[in-house]
């Protein structure tokens, strides 16, 4: 009985001696890490850690998409810098913590204006590039492979169709960011009317401009909801401001407007309607 007791605590000393605290690596992503983009913090370990724990340096800026308290932690940063990504680990025998240190950096931002420039087809969209923090661009067109890498940009349609326009806006330290504008150009004539405008100098929305597809010709008059003119036009890309011939600036209200247009298709249309007009 004696030997037997010997031998349990000698299999239960040498046990408590292999008995090791836990120890970890951390993975960080390859690649470049960019501001607003999720990437993933994973790590290796040994002596079967029960416990995880991860914690960033400085907070300011970490936006958490999954839980810290897992093998592995994704995040995004929402500002440029140097981050401390720490993750601590245990078990019965000890806890231990790794420390990462990764840079993020500023991701740019993709954003153009589209305009198509004449009516019906042929036609040529003119593309005007807006983005910040960017040092090359890349231009992409849905109906073909061709490319190019131009601050703005035209390109021409010779269909009909559905189309896509897309600006990948990358900077030196590989970070890119991408925007899209989908666009049809009717085999067909079609006029749709706006029902509101703000002309208040933002750059949104501040002028009052009927959606011609396929349109020839046109005429557009706006009066007052009491008969009154204001402003007329009778060119294709014409428009009203907000104010009249006289450049008065009309107030915030309710007005009327009459259309009579053609289309390239022989189409005719002689239309009516109201527009609100917001100042705020």
């Amino acid at each position: 009985m004696l030997r037997k007791l010997l031998s349990i605590a000698f299999l239960l000393s040498g046990s408590l001696a292999f008995a090791q605290a836990p120890t970890a690596v951390i993975i960080s992503p390859s690649g470049t890490i960019c501001t607003g983009q999720g990437v993933i913090f994973n790590s290796t370990t040994t002596n079967t850690p029960t416990a995880y724990s991860w914690t960033i340096n400085p907070a300011t800026g970490v936006n958490y998409v999954s839980g810290t308290l897992q093998p592995s932690v994704g995040v995004s940063f929402s500002l440029a810098g140097v981050y401390s990504v720490s993750l601590t680990v245990s078990n019965a025998s000890g806890t231990v913590t790794t420390t990462n240190i990764v840079t993020a950096f500023v991701n740019p931002i993709s954003i153009f204006s589209a305009s198509l420039t004449t009516v019906g087809f042929p036609n040529q969209i003119d593309l005007t590039n807006f983005s910040t923090g960017a040092t090359s661009y890349i231009w992409g067109y849905s109906e073909t492979p061709t490319t190019n890498t131009t601050t703005n940009a035209v390109h021409n349609y010779t269909a009909a169709g559905a189309y896509t326009v897309t600006l990948v806006a990358l900077n030196s330290n590989g970070c890119f960011n991408s925007s899209s504008y989908s666009f049809y150009i009717a085999d067909s004539s079609g006029i749709t009317l706006p029902n509101i405008f703000t002309p208040n100098g933002d750059g949104i929305n501040d002028i009052f401009k009927p959606i011609a597809r396929g349109i020839s010709s046109i005429k557009v008059n706006v009066y007052t909801r009491y008969g009154n003119f204001l402003y007329g036009w009778d060119t294709i890309n014409g428009f009203w401001d907000g104010y009249t011939t006289s450049g008065t600036l009309c107030e915030s209200g309710t007005y009327f407007y009459v259309i009579e247009a053609t289309g390239f298709d022989g189409q005719t249309y002689k239309l009516k309607s109201y527009l609100t007009l917001l100042r705020n």
